[in-house]
């Protein structure tokens, strides 16, 4: 019999996942804070080509905080990113989320690894060679298997 923690990393380790997970609803609630904040580390970054001409890119918010306890959590960050690609369905030409190989997250760095890309027409196309793993309490992204394994097309 397997571990809990391989089970657990055998599940969190596929793309596949997460694109099902985006594509359920999320938590209800209402904000009560008039602060934009805005990330100085981001694995992710989202694209969005409108209809209209405009271009729009947000970043993923990838530390996550129980009380005063921070940690990494890639995976639901990338999560946050597909959901809001599904909440502007209809709207943009493209939308892609980058990541980047920088190993401190650092905004004003190269993202060039294409890992999801939702077209006009719905058609969706993932990099299979996404995966994560969980080391303490931090879920991050395999990165050396990325820049391996990555297609020639998902690479810019």
């Amino acid at each position: 019999m397997e571990n809990l923690g391989s089970q657990l990393g055998a599940a969190l380790n596929d793309l596949r996942q997460a694109v099902e997970k985006s594509a359920q609803e999320p938590r209800n609630y209402t904000k009560q804070s008039t602060n934009i904040y805005k990330p100085e580390q981001a694995r992710f970054k989202l694209v969005i080509w409108f209809n209209d001409g405009n271009r729009r890119t947000y970043y993923s918010y990838d530390n996550q905080y129980k009380g005063k306890n921070c940690h990494v959590d890639e995976y639901e960050a990338l999560i946050k990113l597909m959901r809001l690609c599904k909440q502007y369905a209809g709207k943009f030409k493209n939308a892609q989320i980058f990541a980047t190989l920088d190993p401190e997250r650092r905004k004003d760095t190269n993202y060039n690894y294409l890992i999801y890309w939702a077209k006009w027409n719905s058609d969706i196309e993932a990099n299979k060679a996404a995966t994560f793993v969980t080391k303490d309490q931090h879920t991050i992204i395999n990165l050396a298997k990325l820049e391996m394994y990555s297609p020639k097309n998902f690479v810019k």
